[in-house]
């Protein structure tokens, strides 16, 4: 997973390859700088990975965060709500349209760690 992570003014920003685009939108809108919350979350994923817990669900404003022990999954709030979506075009994926995405625990861990040193540098 290829990530980059720059500021805009004060406001930290992260920017992931497209497949995993949603999770840097996630990063940079629900997560932000509060390390509080990310220290929280990285722990709770940790935990997971250690058999502590089962899963672990989290409702923000734009998106749900769903962690398994072997997996991450994020998905826009309008995917719940949307009823209408339409995919026309077969070959497209719900990742075209930035509704979804996903990754293994051991990257969004490794992701969480690296945005963790980044906003508190």
């Amino acid at each position: 997973m290829d990530y980059e992570f720059w500021f805009e003014g004060n406001k930290p920003v992260a920017r992931l390859d497209e497949e995993h685009s949603l999770i840097g939108n996630w990063l940079t809108d629900e997560i932000g700088d509060d390390l509080k919350h990310l220290r929280a979350l990285i722990t709770t994923a940790e935990l997971l990975q250690s058999g502590g817990l089962r899963d672990y669900r989290w409702q923000g404003k734009e998106t749900i965060l769903q962690i398994t022990q072997h997996e991450v999954d994020i998905s826009s709030n309008a995917l719940m709500f949307d009823e209408d979506l339409d995919l026309e075009d077969e070959s497209l994926t719900l990742h075209d349209y930035d509704l979804t995405a996903g990754c293994g625990l051991e990257d969004f861990i490794e992701l969480m760690q690296a945005w963790k040193e980044f906003i508190a540098s």
